[in-house]
């Protein structure tokens, strides 16, 4: 849940199936924290995220996930187990969920609430004009987290296309899901993002920032599934304990 906004709303340009994608660069940063009496040390990681036409690929750590509009296909790669997973897009959870499993998934499904607010204050973040938006969400357990994200507009082409992507993305865990139409009204990419999340009395606080977004070529492969890896049932439970589609996730913090 911790990176469950964390979905990196970067942003696509319209481009030739052969041409130069968009490549963002994240760092993200979660504090030291205490949960459910165990101790979880401070974590550095870096997402990686390249976004063209019709199509998105999210790396971060082994974990890589990749949309393909085109195809109607979301994949799922373990870089370090060597497996892949392959979905129908729209995703239809209802499919892999266990019938024991699916009342009580969704009733936490109908805890979560979030609100996604514009405001007009503005600053530059880097290079970036970026404008401030707030997101408050409620979630199940009397958990709740707040969102303050600076979004610019100086980058990017098709915003519909990739919020789609992202929408696809999402829909990987049960829980970020229910979330992907509010965070559409999020018109632009984040370029700084910081979050505090609280839940079962602890607070978790963490910060993701974009450090470049540059215009590369990918390789043939880049968004195809690996010939040489196993392939793995979907395990939607196993992708909510991760953070959800995205590779433990994109959409900011």
């Amino acid at each position: 849940m911790k990176t469950l906004l964390a979905l990196a709303f970067a942003t696509a340009i319209s481009a030739p199936a052969f041409g130069h994608d968009t490549v963002i660069t994240k760092e993200k940063h979660t504090d030291a924290a205490k949960m459910m009496g165990q101790d979880r040390p401070a974590q550095d990681v870096k997402q990686v995220i390249w976004i063209g036409k019709d199509h998105m690929r999210v790396e971060e750590g082994d974990k890589v996930t990749i949309v393909r509009a085109d195809l109607k296909k979301l994949y799922i790669l373990d870089t370090k187990a060597k497996t892949r997973t392959a979905l129908d897009l729209p995703l239809d959870m209802k499919k892999y969920m266990p019938a024991d499993m699916a009342p009580m998934m969704e009733q936490m499904m109908s805890q979560i609430k979030i609100t996604v607010t514009p405001t007009t204050e503005t600053k530059k973040v880097k290079d970036w004009n970026a404008t401030k938006y707030t997101v408050a969400m409620t979630l199940p357990m009397g958990g709740s987290a707040t969102q303050e994200m600076w979004v610019t507009k100086d980058v990017g082409g098709d915003r519909a296309g990739w919020q789609d992507m992202y929408a696809a993305l999402m829909s990987a865990s049960p829980f970020s899901a229910a979330m992907a139409n509010e965070m559409k009204k999020i018109d632009g990419l984040p370029v700084l993002s910081e979050r505090t999340q609280t839940m079962m009395g602890s607070e978790v606080k963490s910060k993701e920032s974009v450090v470049s977004v540059e215009e590369k070529e990918p390789t043939a492969e880049l968004y195809e599934l690996p010939k040489d890896y196993t392939d793995k049932p979907f395990d939607p439970m196993a992708e909510m304990k991760m953070g959800g589609g995205g590779g433990r996730a994109p959409h900011g913090g």
